[in-house]
């Protein structure tokens, strides 16, 4: 009887350490957490505020940047993670300013004018992309990420950017948290309101430049809503928010990579479909709450 117990441990922990036993698993794994971490603090201001469509306009934003990267990279069907970032961060910025400009000038809600920016950054990728005849072979790994070809040279880098945003998060808590609570009183105290917001507003698109090479531009939103908005039905503090979003998304990770693997699915997408489960699991055993 002992024998058997022996070898149904066993065959447990073979069935969760075999994944990682493969050197390109464990790197892609690394990865995911640094931007799952990232995404489940960010997730938090952006659940709070609404800023769902907002993050989803960077998500595509994103895409014209990196078409232009693919443009001037002289030919080549791998521009490098460098120019790709930097594409990206432009697609990014531009969106994340063309969206203030348009709530500024026109005076429309933030949806409105997120939508707008929404529709005309995906225009402008697909019209690029479409002069890029080299693009369509990696347009589905910019999409939904690539997360098994992560090589180790770039997690310094992919470590080095979350932790500076996640940084100047920190520093500007007590702004984003006034902001995001209360506009009028955080005007009433002086707090440049709009810079603020603004802020938060790049600070979302940096963190969607950087996780969308990791699990891909468009399932980068899944890891900025799900673990927060789960985290949100489970405390009303932010901090204590933050760390449990953070802790649903690493916990996302190496489940999402146990489905990949043994499933042959999709990485990236293992891991946001993971994340959203929790989240729906939350939601049904919060039903008390919510009526």
């Amino acid at each position: 009887m002992s024998g058997l117990a022996v070898a149904l441990v066993g065959s447990v922990v073979d069935f969760f350490a075999e994944p990682f036993r493969v050197e390109f698993i464990r790197t892609g794994a690394l990865a995911a957490l640094i931007v799952g971490v990232m995404c489940g603090v960010v997730g938090c201001v952006v659940v709070i505020r609404g800023m769902s469509l907002l993050a989803d306009s960077y998500a595509h934003g994103v895409l014209p940047g990196v078409a232009v990267a693919v443009l001037f990279s002289s030919g080549q069907s791998d521009p490098g993670q460098f120019a790709v970032l930097a594409g990206g961060l432009a697609g990014g910025l531009v969106t994340a300013a063309g969206t203030a400009a348009i709530r500024r000038r026109a005076g429309l809600k933030e949806d409105t004018a997120a939508a707008l920016m929404f529709v005309f950054m995906l225009a402008l990728g697909v019209v690029l992309i479409s002069r890029a005849s080299n693009f369509a072979v990696d347009l589905t790994a910019f999409l939904f990420g690539d997360l098994l070809a992560v090589e180790p040279g770039e997690l310094p880098l992919t470590a080095a950017l979350a932790a500076l945003l996640l940084g100047a998060f920190a520093l500007l808590y007590r702004p984003i948290v006034l902001v995001s609570f209360d506009r009028r009183r955080a005007a009433a105290l002086g707090l440049p309101v709009a810079r603020v917001e603004f802020a938060i507003m790049v600070g979302l698109a940096l963190c969607v430049v950087i996780g969308f090479r990791v699990v891909g531009a468009l399932l980068v939103l899944g890891l900025l809503i799900a673990p927060a908005a789960a985290a949100s039905m489970l405390t009303r503090r932010l901090p204590a928010m933050m760390a449990l979003s953070a802790a649903i998304a690493a916990i996302s990770v190496p489940l999402g990579l146990l489905f990949s693997w043994h499933l042959d699915v999709a990485a990236g997408a293992s891991i946001v479909l993971v994340a959203v489960g929790i989240c729906i699991a939350v939601v049904l055993g919060s039903s008390q709450r919510l009526l």
